[in-house]
């Protein structure tokens, strides 16, 4: 399994925005943009990381989405989710794979780390860009 590497530009893509309705919430620790998060207990933004699963549930990652800028923590920002579409990687991605939250915090991954009743968080649609398939 190895990590997905972020363009340091991921952010949304096109008319993304206007198709999906992204939340707005308040970080727990600050985030760059492009990073993949959860809505902790607290309803804050957290950085998803393959051990943190949703309350009540087990063998599925947390994952509300990716932020589409920067947000310092205790700030507001947004963050989308399915349906999302997203410049992530300046290159290299293969059409048609899935990612999944990765065991490194606020990262995604090209293999499942979780059980195997996790869901990937997104697929690949180009060399650069991402979908996301789970979130808010």
């Amino acid at each position: 399994m190895s990590d997905i590497t972020r363009s340091s530009d991921a952010g949304l893509e096109g008319n993304s925005a206007i198709k999906v309705n992204p939340q707005t919430r308040q970080a727990g620790v600050t985030l760059a943009n492009g990073e993949g998060v959860y809505i902790d207990s607290n309803g804050l933004l957290q950085k998803s990381v393959s051990t943190v699963n949703p309350t009540g549930e087990t063998g599925t990652v947390a994952f509300a989405g990716l932020v589409a800028r920067n947000i310092l923590s205790g700030s507001f920002g947004e963050v989308y989710g399915n349906g999302a579409e997203f410049f992530y990687a300046d290159s290299g991605l293969t059409i048609g794979a899935s990612l999944w939250a990765s065991a490194a915090a606020g990262k995604l991954g090209d293999a499942r780390v979780g059980t195997s009743v996790d869901r990937p968080v997104a697929m690949v649609v180009s060399a650069t860009n991402i979908i996301l398939t789970r979130g808010v």
